[in-house]
């Protein structure tokens, strides 16, 4: 049913990556997102440029350049944030990821005890085994080892699936899906509790595509972005053309889901009555939760954290010719930068010997998702903190804010790199 005014709800963003800056791709091409806001619009303003000897009344005003600009707010989620950080940072680098989990032994089990792989049944004894049984050791560790040998023997598909390595320095048998992707995330482990034995999931975990974002790249891709209102009795689509992505704005806090803000550089808008694509294809929306956020410095996880930001630009130059339509002739990126803040719960130790020192530091924000453990993170290996202002405002608790920001280091070859585990093959 079509609708006299707009309403945000009806609203539908979708885009598509460019072939040439400017032109919109073809229908088919285009992916349709999810989005919270969005004030992208392109703006003409007018100027004044005044002739005496014709009075004191206003003369026709000129149009001033077109700038088309603005933010988008979008949940970082599983499988569409990907599409983002491809505009932000390039094509990534991805690779395929085996499942992974393990048997931990607590103890030796008893007799007559069973643990279950991918739904097949076995029983340890401490007689000479048959079938679908493992022989208890004399020790712990024999008994791990006589685990992985026993699976690894199995010719059941359920079970030989996947390659089990006896890990006796941490009192496990370590288990590899053998065919990488987020296939392997199905297969399932159970033990019961006279077997002593704890599975690290109920099932594998881990696996899928891992996706590389870098910063510095050379070149970014230009996009086709169209917000449209197709509940209209009069549909209305605004087509921006040329649109590059300039920065993305992350903030990490206590609950809620995760969310962020990518500012975007176009060309122009276009304004028409029918869509570029009626049937674009989308994502699956699983949403990162700020619950299972986290921040790490050097490789630990700080604590004490209330919250985080983090800003990357491409601080794009807007490239500006004579054109008769006033339109940019292209956004070109410029000098990349990384920068944010942390807000600490003051315990007069975490973080203040390094912002006081002026000595480098590692920082990593992350977001995992459970049950598969995919996760996105942003990894910063050379981060220079200000010295802040300690202050304490009253009688509650007192907190220090820490500015941040990062640079290139040498040995990882890169500023910011971005790491995108999930289910999706490729973007």
């Amino acid at each position: 049913m079509s609708k006299p005014r707009a309403y945000g709800a009806d609203a539908r963003l979708i885009l598509a990556e460019e072939t040439a800056y400017g032109t919109p791709p073809a229908a088919g091409n285009y992916r349709s997102m999810d989005f919270k806001s969005t004030d992208l619009s392109a703006v003409i303003p007018l100027g004044d440029d005044p002739l005496l000897g014709r009075g004191r009344d206003a003369q026709d005003p000129y149009r001033g350049f077109e700038t088309d600009e603005g933010s988008i707010e979008i949940p970082i989620d599983l499988q569409g944030i990907g599409l983002w950080l491809k505009g932000l940072f390039g094509a990534p680098t991805t690779n395929s990821v085996a499942a992974t989990g393990y048997l931990q032994f607590s103890a030796q089990p008893a007799a007559g005890s069973t643990i279950t792989v991918n739904g097949v049944t076995f029983t340890f004894v401490t007689g000479t085994p048959a079938g679908n049984e493992i022989q208890i050791g004399a020790t712990v560790d024999d008994t791990i080892t006589n685990t992985a040998s026993t699976l690894n023997a199995s010719t059941d598909p359920s079970v030989s699936a996947a390659t089990y390595t006896a890990d006796t320095v941490n009192d496990r048998v370590d288990i590899v899906h053998d065919t990488p992707g987020p296939g392997g995330n199905a297969f399932t482990l159970a033990a019961d509790a006279a077997s002593n034995v704890t599975v690290s999931a109920p099932t594998l975990t881990g696996g899928g595509y891992r996706h590389e974002f870098v910063s510095g790249g050379q070149a970014i891709p230009s996009w086709t972005i169209e917000i449209g209102h197709p509940q209209l009795a009069s549909p209305v689509y605004f087509r921006h053309v040329g649109a590059v992505f300039e920065s993305l704005a992350l903030s990490m806090g206590e609950e809620g889901p995760a969310n962020a803000t990518v500012n975007v550089v176009a060309q122009g808008e276009d304004r028409a009555s029918t869509t570029l694509d009626g049937a674009p294809s989308g994502f699956s929306l699983r949403r990162f939760s700020q619950g299972l956020g986290y921040v790490k410095k050097d490789g630990a996880a700080l604590g004490n954290v209330t919250a985080a930001q983090l800003t990357y630009s491409n601080n794009l130059e807007r490239v500006r010719v004579i054109r008769e339509d006033g339109r940019i002739a292209a956004a070109d990126p410029a000098l990349a930068s990384a920068q944010g803040q942390m807000t600490l719960r003051f315990d007069g130790q975490t973080l203040v010997a390094e912002a006081a020192g002026g000595a480098p530091v590692a920082f990593e924000y992350g977001f995992i998702m459970k049950p598969e453990e995919y996760y996105v993170k942003f990894e910063l290996p050379r981060v220079f903190l200000a010295k802040p202002k300690y202050a304490v405002p009253g009688p509650g608790g007192v907190e220090a804010q820490f500015d941040w920001r990062a640079a290139k280091d040498a040995t990882a070859g890169y500023m910011l790199k971005v790491t995108l585990l999930n289910d999706v093959s490729g973007y």
